[in-house]
């Protein structure tokens, strides 16, 4: 039939139950501690730039994160530093994919 071009993906779902469907996200598990911390590198400056663009309360959120995510805290508190950041830049849009995608990156390698 004319004009029937597909482009992307094409789910087929049959007698499921509980499905989800497809997920799309990227997660990178098992990474080395030199790994980690590349990316937490790499995440640092870009959460700097976008402090100017937060509101208040997420610039606070923030920065009282970045310590704990180079590190000087505990895996669990780097973690949840890492989710709590993690949920600003889900709001920032556009702006923050780069900074949230190597979040995510991130705590996959932790295993999370």
């Amino acid at each position: 039939m004319a004009g029937d071009d597909y482009y992307g993906d094409v789910v087929n779902m049959n007698q499921t139950h509980n499905s989800v469907g497809i997920d799309k996200r990227t997660v990178v598990t098992g990474g080395s501690g030199a790994e980690v911390e590349r990316a937490v590198r790499e995440l640092l400056p870009l959460l700097q730039e976008l402090r100017g663009g937060l509101g208040p309360f997420a610039t606070q959120v923030v920065e009282a994160a970045e310590p704990e995510i180079e590190g000087s805290a505990g895996p669990e508190a780097r973690r949840g530093a890492l989710e709590r950041v993690g949920g600003i830049l889900e709001s920032v849009g556009p702006a923050g994919a780069a900074a949230l995608a190597l979040v995510h990156q991130i705590l996959g390698m932790l295993g999370g």
